[in-house]
């Protein structure tokens, strides 16, 4: 089974299908949610359409990361209330698999994150559970699986359930709050949550080794002068840092020794963000040369995977 390949829509109706749903997230954000006019930076080219996705069962696509073991393959799920599935799916567009989390519940799946682990030779999967639009969850959870070797796969439809999941319970030390970014740091194996909603969005810490059995506490370390954001990722290397909202992508690189928490209390560089109707997910390539973001369909016949190139 493959995703069905189309003709890649025309810029302007993305730019105008853009348009509109900025529109909308305006109003729904009060006045919040505002376009940075900085300058954007020329680190890398404006994003660029490489793939589109016409795959239904991939309807509200909200994380997204690069494959360690095969970076030609990316990962992808769905929003709240989807399976407990991470869809693979190439640089073409084409579905190359479906794997489903054993004893897992997709409540509200916000993001993805890739990074290490309990064993030092092994990538993770990070799945987060963390969505909460009215903050009234007493608890959130976030999934941890070994990243399966993805060498052998071919041109026919792997699936597969993954057994090896540790969940991760965890609770804000300052009470519930909506989040849609999950960073995984490869230096610490700290993971980090970015809150969504708040005039200044806040930065929690779950330190490592995480608990898996018994809650475990975010800790917050600091506020950042933003809102609405919805999709984040560390570099490979652990020393590039992308997070956006759905008018702008912001880039931190880090300056010798440098922790994660003390980077991000700098100010970025804005980059050129090509719009997207509800863009929830952003992801470094494996190898550093550019990033992709991908959006949810939005009642779009289907999404498109825009790549951003270094300069």
């Amino acid at each position: 089974m493959y995703c069905k390949k189309t003709t890649q829509v025309p810029a302007y109706l993305v730019f105008i299908t853009s348009l509109i749903f900025i529109a909308c997230q305006h109003q729904a954000a009060s006045t919040k949610l505002q376009q940075d006019s900085t300058a954007p930076s020329k680190l890398f080219q404006v994003g660029t359409p490489v793939a589109n996705i016409n795959l239904s069962a991939l309807d509200e696509a909200s994380g997204l990361v690069n494959s360690r073991s095969n970076p030609n393959y990316l990962w992808a799920h769905n929003d709240s209330g989807g399976e407990p599935v991470l869809f693979l799916i190439d640089r073409k567009g084409d579905e190359k698999g479906r794997f489903r989390l054993k004893d897992a519940e997709n409540i509200d799946w916000e993001d993805m994150a890739i990074g290490l682990g309990p064993n030092n030779d092994q990538h993770y999967l990070y799945a987060a559970d963390i969505g909460d639009n009215q903050a009234r969850r007493s608890s959130l959870s976030i999934y941890r699986v070994p990243e399966p070797d993805l060498s052998a796969i071919d041109q026919g439809l792997e699936q597969e359930d993954l057994m090896s999941v540790d969940k991760i319970d965890f609770v804000y030390e300052d009470g519930p709050r909506d989040a849609e970014v999950l960073l995984a740091d490869p230096l610490t194996r700290n993971l980090y949550i970015v809150t969504k909603r708040e005039e200044h969005v806040r930065l929690y810490r779950l330190a490592y080794p995480q608990e898996t059995t018994r809650m475990d506490t975010a800790v917050w370390v600091s506020d950042l002068p933003f809102t609405y954001i919805t999709a984040g990722d560390i570099s490979l290397d652990g020393e590039e840092v992308l997070i956006k909202n759905y008018l702008n992508i912001y880039y931190w690189k880090k300056a010798t020794n440098e922790s994660l928490e003390d980077l991000l209390k700098k100010q970025p560089k804005k980059l050129a963000y090509q719009p997207e109707p509800q863009g929830e997910a952003i992801a470094w390539k494996t190898d550093g040369t550019g990033f992709y973001t991908l959006s949810e369909k939005a009642d779009a016949e289907y999404t498109i995977l825009f790549e951003y190139k270094r300069n």
